[in-house]
């Protein structure tokens, strides 16, 4: 790690945005994009500044939703069925993100199932092999987005895309309060890696991604927009809740598990009320 901060640039009162989004992209989606920016091959972003840039997850999940919403629209354009356009437009996020947090469900899911003890579940989920719990678990829950998505497609293809993009964006954004509210399971892990968010970038986070989310949604949902945020939340305060019960705290995998949580809670609650609206 290159012990001179100033010749990248970076001023710890003054942060760098734009290399804070870069880290973001980089982390949360298969793309190499800060490998790319960096001159020097050595370098290594020390972690406290991955916690620094997790208040611009959300800005990444536009991103990748984005793309999703894109095909989504393109798809229906060329009179594509909306269960097929949103298979295809949810698997287009999912190849964007590497699965990363897919993985990180189907291995809390094994975890959890299938351990008796604190200790045994963390063991079970460092395992990167697929058990029972997780397959079923991933199934499931892929499933149920897909099919809330191509429900409401089935209505409103602009809804849909908006819908889509809304759900990606504040998924990501409960990263950050699952890190800063919740203590490390492991010593090691994400929990090196990425250091602790500081409240401040917590709840800009929260406020941004709760403000993305609302635009996208506040046409076709009104007023229900507070709801369908209000059932991601809900949806990451399980799955967080759940990882205190049965290993203390977070890890890697329970990031993952909060994140599909939140956007698949999103989706099914926003196909109710959309649908709703437009009856």
């Amino acid at each position: 790690m290159n012990a001179n901060p100033e010749s990248h640039g970076d001023d710890p009162e003054r942060p760098d945005i734009g290399k804070q989004f870069r880290l973001a992209a980089a982390f949360l989606t298969r793309l190499p994009v800060e490998q790319a920016d960096n001159d020097d091959a050595d370098y290594d972003a020390p972690p406290a500044d991955l916690a620094r840039a997790m208040w611009l997850f959300p800005v990444v999940g536009v991103g990748i939703g984005g793309v999703g919403a894109i095909a989504l629209a393109l798809l229906a354009w060329a009179n594509i069925p909306p269960a097929v356009a949103a298979t295809l437009a949810i698997g287009i996020t999912i190849w964007l993100t590497g699965a990363l947090h897919e993985d990180g469900l189907a291995d809390l899911a094994d975890g959890f199932g299938g351990g008796q003890s604190r200790e045994q579940k963390l063991e079970i989920m460092h395992d990167s092999r697929l058990g029972t719990y997780g397959a079923l678990s991933l199934a499931v829950i892929t499933v149920a987005k897909i099919a809330a998505l191509a429900s409401i497609a089935a209505v409103d293809t602009g809804a849909a895309a908006g819908a889509l993009i809304a759900a990606t964006a504040w998924s990501r954004a409960m990263f950050a309060p699952t890190m800063r509210w919740l203590p490390p399971a492991r010593d090691d892990g994400l929990s090196a890696l990425a250091g602790t968010p500081n409240e401040g970038e917590t709840w800009k986070g929260l406020a941004l991604g709760a403000l993305l989310a609302a635009l996208m949604l506040i046409t076709p949902a009104g007023g229900g927009v507070i709801i369908i945020l209000a059932a991601g939340g809900a949806g990451a305060f399980v799955v967080g809740w759940l990882a205190l019960r049965q290993i203390d705290g977070y890890t890697g995998d329970v990031l993952g598990g909060v994140q599909q949580a939140a956007e698949a809670a999103m989706l099914i609650v926003a196909s109710a009320v959309i649908i709703g609206n437009a009856a």
